[in-house]
């Protein structure tokens, strides 16, 4: 295991959470939602760099997962909003985990697994405190389409 790659993972997922506090996309209901379809790139790309359409399509076709969950957690109630991406984040740090044995895609880089995991698996358990949380921070939620619910918005829903 590249326990520096690992290390930098958990780094990289604070950065973003940070600033996505910080800037006020948290409060946004697509920052999340699209970094999770924007995961799925990646691996297009170190196909396309390995030169293995074979590779490619397999990548994308395992992507429809992750973009499904994207198309619902956007059109669902905010609590189940975070709770979706949390569970494809979480799915992707499995597949990160377990890619090297579903196929082969040559144009990876042999850190990324570890690397990908850990932002994957921070975000994903950062978003499940958001959704379990919600109802505490309800009432700091002031930005209408927010991730979470804010002043009773659609808590029917949940």
């Amino acid at each position: 295991m590249n326990w520096y790659a690992f290390a930098v993972g958990i780094i990289t997922a604070m950065l973003i959470i940070g600033h996505f506090k910080r800037t006020g996309l948290e409060r946004g209901r697509l920052a999340y939602p699209l970094l999770l379809a924007s995961f799925p790139c990646y691996y297009f790309a170190f196909a396309l760099y390995g030169r293995d359409l074979s590779a490619l399509g397999l990548e994308l076709l395992t992507s429809l997962v992750f973009l499904a969950l994207v198309w619902w957690a956007i059109r669902a109630s905010r609590r189940l909003a975070a709770s979706l991406i949390a569970l494809g984040c979480l799915l992707h740090g499995g597949y990160d985990a377990l890619h090297q044995f579903l196929f082969l895609n040559p144009g990876t880089p042999a850190w990324w697994p570890e690397f990908c995991g850990a932002v994957d698996m921070i975000l994903g358990g950062y978003l499940i405190y958001l959704a379990i949380s919600a109802p505490a921070l309800k009432a700091a939620q002031t930005g209408h389409g927010a991730l979470l619910p804010s002043n009773g918005e659609r808590d029917s829903e949940m």
